[in-house]
């Protein structure tokens, strides 16, 4: 079964905002812009995309106020990349990181939301 998604928005850190993937403008474009860009290639209609990330970003925020404007949007598809500057800060809980991750991606789904997750 395959799937034509007409809406997409990705959520995240630097990973997902595109860091690292400069422009020669400076701009940057990262692999949530390839994504998109693959997605309206293989569709017949146009494709809305929104990407919400911010870098920084620890992943608090990101379940929080990304997920919640996401979901507002109502894509078909998410993509949520999350958590690593969590764990390169002292004294992390692994099992918070995933219990937040999970807990997103649960609210993304029964929001009728295909989710991507990526680590």
């Amino acid at each position: 079964m395959s799937h034509q998604f007409a809406s997409y928005v990705a959520i995240g850190d630097s990973f997902t905002e595109g860091v690292g993937d400069e422009l020669p403008d400076g701009r940057v474009r990262g692999w949530a812009d390839q994504v998109a860009l693959g997605l309206a290639l293989a569709s017949p209609e146009p494709v809305t995309y929104a990407n919400l990330a911010i870098r920084g970003r620890l992943l608090a925020p990101i379940a929080g106020e990304q997920l919640k404007a996401a979901v507002a949007l109502r894509p078909q598809l998410m993509s949520l990349n999350g958590g690593g500057n969590d764990i390169m800060r002292p004294k992390v809980s692994l099992e918070s990181i995933t219990d937040q991750l999970l807990a997103a991606v649960d609210t993304a789904t029964a929001s009728g939301i295909h989710v991507l997750l990526l680590s």
